[in-house]
């Protein structure tokens, strides 16, 4: 979550006159984040959020978000629920932007994560999979595999190799070697389905060390579900030094398999999925760095966290025979 849409109060309480949710108590922004605009609002019936979708957002992916949290609600998933404005419409605009609101979820996330907290969040994600496994809309991964070779075009392009040097010497053929490896090893067969696609710590909440929110859909997408779970992994199962954690990992593979069984074939490629994530976010991290605008009110995160990640799993996945698999 981030701020690029700076609000005023009146124009608030105007938004909110299309919807049957009270009046504006209080607003505030909420800089956690990088993708869309989000406000805390607080009104005479209660607390919600408000987002503004910027400019990486295609407008026609909004009802696929819009569905998939009323899908999870209908299943007593504890995600988010879009609220309607009073034509029944779940979008609308602000500042020409589309713009929805949700219900508020109480709870906080965690700074300091557990082997328990990773085996809840892994059971969660595992139930949120078997919810969504009748879910029929589709949007594809556009930050998966098809979307790296324009994201690895954009960061050469656009950040100084003094800059990447900081980071690490040839960090950009580095990327590019474990891009070519992706390409010739893609596991296009694992199962597919729904996909939260950004399950990072920020995103789940707990309220006595039990989760009672999942929230920020906006990646979500149709993709292989073994990739959801190495996006977990790395988000969850390193400290903060950037170690990676085998208990952590275990607890997280345990939650899972408690609500969805993981084939030997998904095990098998788990780990190159996990070198793909790191480099995912590699990317992204790279380019928001040089890239984010200065009148953005959110903080980039720094992409160093992702080197160390990506090359723990690189050499991980190296000693796997994924030869085998062709």
């Amino acid at each position: 979550m981030a701020v690029y849409t700076n609000l005023r109060e009146n124009e608030i309480k105007d938004f909110l006159k299309e919807y049957n949710i009270g009046e504006l108590i209080s607003f505030s922004g909420i800089t956690e984040g990088i993708e869309n605009s989000n406000y805390h609002i607080k009104t005479t019936n209660g607390n919600f959020i408000l987002t503004i979708f910027e400019k990486r957002v295609d407008v026609k992916d909004i009802p696929f978000f819009i569905n998939i949290m009323l899908h999870l609600n209908k299943k007593g998933y504890y995600c988010p629920k879009p609220i309607c404005d009073k034509k029944k419409k779940f979008l609308q605009k602000l500042h020409g932007k589309p713009t929805i609101i949700v219900n508020f979820l109480e709870g906080k996330s965690k700074k300091n994560i557990s082997i328990e907290d990773c085996y809840q969040v892994g059971s969660s994600m595992g139930l949120m999979h078997s919810c969504s496994n009748d879910f029929e809309p589709k949007r594809d991964n556009s930050l998966s595999i098809k979307g790296w070779e324009m994201l690895i075009k954009n960061c050469n392009r656009t950040i100084p190799i003094s800059v990447l040097d900081k980071f690490q010497p040839n960090l950009m053929q580095d990327i590019q070697d474990s891009f070519d490896i992706f390409l010739k090893f893609w596991p296009h067969d694992l199962p597919k389905g729904f996909i939260h696609g950004d399950l990072f710590p920020d995103n789940v909440f707990f309220i006595n060390d039990k989760i009672t929110g999942v929230i920020d859909f906006y990646f979500s997408c149709v993709d292989i579900l073994t990739y959801d779970l190495a996006i977990a992994v790395n988000a969850w199962c390193f400290d903060k030094k950037n170690n990676f954690e085998d208990k952590k990992y275990q607890a997280l593979l345990n939650g899972y398999n408690s609500k969805r069984i993981l084939s030997k074939d998904e095990e098998y490629f788990l780990p190159l999925l996990c070198q793909a994530a790191a480099l995912r976010f590699l990317l992204t991290r790279l380019f928001d760095w040089v890239n984010t605008p200065i009148e953005a009110n959110v903080v980039p995160k720094n992409p160093k966290e992702y080197i160390i990640k990506h090359k723990y799993f690189k050499k991980l996945a190296k000693n796997i025979d994924y030869i085998a698999s062709l």
